[in-house]
């Protein structure tokens, strides 16, 4: 009884580092956080990688504390359509997607409940985090590319903490 007893008492003693890494990780990406730069490489090209939505492009990242996020993404030169054309290549100059997230070490996975472009909806998006004060750079996994059919694509982004 009595080395149950130790050995009970030593057990509750552990720390639970992964999962409380993955709190602290967590709740250090809640808020708004706006796009500052975003590059996407075609996998298997030899060339650098694009700035798809110009050198200044808009965007915007939430993550809020019950673990729902939402993004969004453009070129920032978007004008309203004129036409049913115009409007359908809207969807080209964008990127949008909302869900649930989880955190893995360095990396949130979404769980895509909505997206602009139905490929997504339904998977869960893979990205890969660092934090740098208040600048956040994402990487996301290889993965096939909604912007750029049948090529894989890894796109980066740094977001910077709005106040």
């Amino acid at each position: 009884m009595r080395g149950a007893l130790a050995a009970l008492a030593f057990a509750v003693a552990l720390p639970i580092p992964a999962v409380g890494a993955e709190m602290d990780n967590a709740a250090s990406l809640f808020g708004s956080w706006r796009l500052v730069s975003f590059e996407l490489r075609i996998v298997g090209e030899d060339a650098p990688p694009r700035e798809v939505f110009g050198p200044h492009p808009f965007g915007r990242v939430v993550f809020t504390p019950d673990h729902h996020m939402a993004a969004f993404i453009s070129r920032p030169d978007r004008k309203p359509p004129a036409d049913q054309a115009e409007a359908a290549a809207l969807l080209s100059s964008m990127l949008a997607y909302t869900g649930t997230f989880r955190v893995e070490g360095d990396k949130f996975i979404t769980s895509v409940d909505g997206a602009w472009n139905e490929y997504n909806r339904g998977t869960e998006q893979v990205r890969f985090f660092v934090l740098d004060g208040d600048d956040l750079s994402i990487r996301t996994a290889e993965q096939a590319s909604a912007l750029f059919p049948g090529k894989r694509a890894v796109g980066t982004l740094t977001f910077r903490r709005e106040r």
